[in-house]
């Protein structure tokens, strides 16, 4: 190989590597987020959550207050890169004065992970009902680490969490012959939503760099291309700088 065509290889590489990196996948972010929650539906329900996500593994762990002494479904709702947020009494469509789990979904979404005690945790357990948290003594806690794929750990934080479940008419249990919104099994105070929390980022840090900003989504990887291209600058400089010396020297 002559003496160009190997500066000529050096500088090809050089640009390879400029192409790689700069265009290689975003790189995974570890990231932690809390909220308060806020009544809905006249519930004086009150709380709070935090979630820990790393890598794929997302740890929760919830307080919720002024609850009666019944199961309450929970899940984690929203759409991946929208602005969610929790329902207002204006969304009461039919008028009978409750915000249903229904007419609570243009705010908040669609079901993403059911919060359950055991068993599964995407959104085909979002019903079932025997997997949830019990209220005692008017309040409940919940901790539970699973595992989710990675679109889900990436948009954690554009989830709000939401609690149902609601004794209206003070009977002890969910009755009444309102149905439920989602299911004809189901009375609607076993599903009315009483209480909602937007998921705020309080830290975050991408896998296998340095600190970067929080927010849920992964951390892009271009800030390295001024780096790059510096390295780039180098080689391709020094080659050149090689390949005219080395016509002189002829």
């Amino acid at each position: 190989m002559t003496t160009f065509a190997r500066l000529l290889a050096r500088i090809l590489a050089a640009c390879a590597l400029v192409v790689a990196i700069t265009t290689s996948p975003a790189l995974a972010q570890d990231a932690d987020y809390s909220g308060t929650l806020g009544p809905l539906n006249d519930s004086g329900a009150s709380g709070d959550i935090t979630v820990s996500v790393e890598g794929t593994t997302v740890t929760v762990t919830a307080t919720v207050n002024n609850v009666v002494d019944l199961v309450h479904a929970q899940h984690l709702h929203g759409e991946f890169d929208f602005e969610n947020s929790c329902p207002g009494p204006d969304l009461d469509e039919d008028g009978d004065g409750v915000i249903s789990t229904a007419e609570g979904v243009p705010n908040y979404g669609t079901v993403k992970l059911s919060l359950t005690t055991d068993g599964g945790t995407d959104s085909s357990y979002a019903l079932a009902v025997e997997s949830f948290p019990v209220g005692s003594g008017g309040s409940y806690t919940y901790t539970r680490s699973f595992e989710v794929d990675q679109e889900t750990a990436d948009g954690i934080g554009d989830l709000l969490f939401v609690v149902h479940g609601f004794d209206k008419d003070g009977s002890g249990e969910y009755d009444g012959d309102a149905v439920s919104s989602l299911s004809d099994d189901l009375p609607l105070e076993a599903t009315m939503p009483i209480a909602c929390a937007q998921l705020v980022a309080t830290g975050a840090t991408p896998a296998g760099a340095v600190a970067a900003g929080a927010g849920g989504s992964a951390q892009s990887t271009t800030s390295a291309a001024p780096f790059a291209f510096a390295f780039a600058a180098i080689v391709i400089g020094g080659s050149a700088f090689a390949l005219t010396r080395g016509r002189r020297l002829r």
